[in-house]
């Protein structure tokens, strides 16, 4: 009785063969694209180092190096970056942990809803929430300080929001916190309770379980995830550039920002300061992208079962306790800043008219604004699809592909990452301006490629994801069936894939439309989107404007919230 051949069924067809060959010029055009475009912002860092004008020549020089040695800010800039990051992520990552742990393993009241408290903090503009804050936390008006300084007969407020403590809170209470809280909470909704209910049975406590089984299998994720926020952390520009002035906290980011405003642009000095934070969050990014691919911890087997442990008479108390975290972290800033859109002038609650509507009709009536809502929404939407296309691209070939230079396009993803928003921003206005294309300086196309290339990294990583969890066989089916390449990819993969992309371009999406540090160098008044022009009326000192743009802003990011979480959305696990 003859045999087939399995490897035979696998092949595609013979036709295929010509239209391979044209696809693999295909492949390597675009691969080169993806280079270029990951690669030549960090080589402009690198370059432009060096580059300096000597007598309105070019010239390659050390003189960005010697200014940034002799830079009297630079020590306390780098120690203050630090010093915040790891402050913030030490107190966000065991909290984070628990908060995931709940959400995910366990019968807490209303966590399906708590969860989605978090996403919707996630996607808040930080400088929106902030502001928030600084309503109460304000040391000369702040509502809160005014009322411990009454009840307490304090002659100076205790809180100052404008000092390192407070900048430190503002990192926890924006995305520090709620970003950890979604990334492990799958992995703890997926994990199988097989694993806790041995150790539970075997005597150990509810925590000891969790210390001694949950976390070692949960490993990869928790470094992913630690990692990543140590990045994020690292590039924060927004926050210490509004809370930091008055105190003259510098951190890198800002002391980058302030020798760009020199003209003419000192390049080098900005570039040679980068360096120094580009190297450290390269290493973080080689770590995180080891981190998933050495170590084979299974947690979802055909055998798996998904079940929550039941928390007793705890239940209600820590449920209480999440909310209430879940309360500080969303509608109480947004109550703030609501607040403050609507006073007369910005903290002052002892005015004979307080309230007033005149800044939102100030505001709206201008036609800064409409035109920043429709800069805003061109750049978010296109960003969103740029960054999803691409990233569907990469993940596909990085995880089906068996050409040449897949590993370079797997590490090439990781570099948008590890290059801080302001520095890539400088980087691509350095770019523009040497390469001759001046008309992309200010032009929307340039925002697009500048912002949608910072959410490849975690777009490659979510797509990457999905793809691994589909069956090759499918496609090979596809292909045996007479279908191109082409055609497997739209029918089979897209549909597959389909929610993840969403998600992918929901983010990014939300990523562009409160983004600062990337366009920062890049923007023109006739581009400008809503982000910015919040940033300018608090540099203006114009609170009052700025939070009713914050409002608008909060009110897309909310929108986009409820998207993401509605394609997000998985079926309860059961309970034991």
């Amino acid at each position: 009785m003859p045999t087939t051949n399995p490897i035979a069924l696998r092949r595609p067809p013979p036709r295929q063969a010509r239209y391979l060959t044209y696809g693999g010029l295909l492949y390597g055009g675009w691969v080169v694209c993806f280079l270029a475009l990951t690669f030549l912002p960090l080589l402009a860092v690198i370059q432009g180092s060096f580059d300096s004008q000597i007598e309105g020549a070019q010239a390659f020089t050390l003189e960005g190096w010697r200014a940034l040695f002799h830079e009297p800010r630079i020590l306390g800039a780098l120690g203050n970056t630090l010093s915040l990051t790891f402050a913030s992520q030490l107190i966000a990552l065991p909290v984070s942990i628990g908060l995931a742990w709940l959400l995910g393993r366990t019968d807490l009241p209303g966590r399906n809803w708590l969860e989605f408290a978090f996403w919707v903090s996630f996607f808040l503009p930080a400088l929106a929430v902030v502001q928030g804050w600084t309503l109460v936390l304000d040391p000369n008006n702040g509502l809160f300080n005014r009322w411990l300084m009454h009840i307490f007969g304090l002659s100076q407020a205790p809180l100052n929001i404008y000092s390192w403590g407070g900048i430190v809170f503002a990192h926890l209470a924006t995305t520090t916190v709620s970003a950890k809280v979604m990334m492990l909470t799958p992995a703890f909704k997926s994990m199988d309770s097989r694993y806790e209910e041995a150790a539970l049975v075997a005597g150990d406590s509810r925590f000891k379980a969790l210390c001694s089984v949950t976390l070692p299998l949960l490993k990869p994720a928790l470094i992913v995830t630690a990692i990543m926020g140590v990045i994020r952390a690292l590039e924060s520009f927004e926050i210490e550039l509004v809370l930091g002035a008055p105190q003259r906290i510098d951190v890198y980011s800002t002391l980058i920002y302030d020798v760009t405003r020199y003209d003419p642009i000192n390049f080098a000095s900005a570039f040679a300061f980068g360096i120094l934070i580009v190297a450290i969050m390269g290493i973080l990014a080689v770590a995180s992208r080891r981190s998933t691919q050495q170590g084979h911890h299974v947690t979802v087997s055909g055998q798996a079962k998904t079940a929550v442990m039941t928390l007793g008479r705890w239940r209600w108390p820590l449920g209480l306790l999440v909310s209430l975290l879940a309360l500080v972290l969303t509608v109480l800033p947004l109550g703030f800043l609501l607040t403050s859109s609507v006073m007369r002038r910005f903290g002052f609650f002892n005015l004979d008219q307080v309230w007033t509507l005149e800044h939102w009709r100030s505001v709206v009536g201008d036609p800064i604004l409409l035109g920043s809502v429709g800069n805003t929404l061109s750049i978010a939407a296109g960003s969103a699809a740029f960054a999803a296309l691409l990233s569907l691209i990469v993940a596909y070939t990085i995880v089906r592909s068996r050409r040449a230079g897949r590993a370079l396009l797997e590490f090439a993803a990781w570099i948008p990452f590890s290059i801080p928003g302001v520095l890539t921003s400088l980087a691509m206005l350095w770019l523009i301006l040497h390469s001759g294309l001046d008309w992309l300086y200010g032009s929307t196309l340039s925002l697009i490629i500048t912002v949608g290339l910072a959410s490849v990294t975690l777009g490659v990583q979510l797509i990457r994801s999905q793809l691994l969890q589909i069956n090759a066989e499918l496609e090979e089916a596809a292909w045996i069936s007479g279908a191109s390449p082409w055609k497997t990819v739209i029918s089979i993969v897209i549909p597959l894939c389909a929610r993840s992309i969403v998600v992918v371009a929901v983010m990014a999406f939300v990523t562009a439309a409160r983004d600062i540090s990337h366009l920062a160098l890049l923007v023109s008044s006739d581009n400008r989107p809503l982000s910015m022009l919040q940033l300018e009326y608090i540099v203006e000192g114009r609170n009052e404007a700025s939070a009713v743009v914050g409002v608008i802003i909060a009110l897309i990011a909310i929108a986009a919230a409820l998207i993401a979480r509605r394609l997000g959305y998985r079926p309860e696990t059961r309970q034991v």
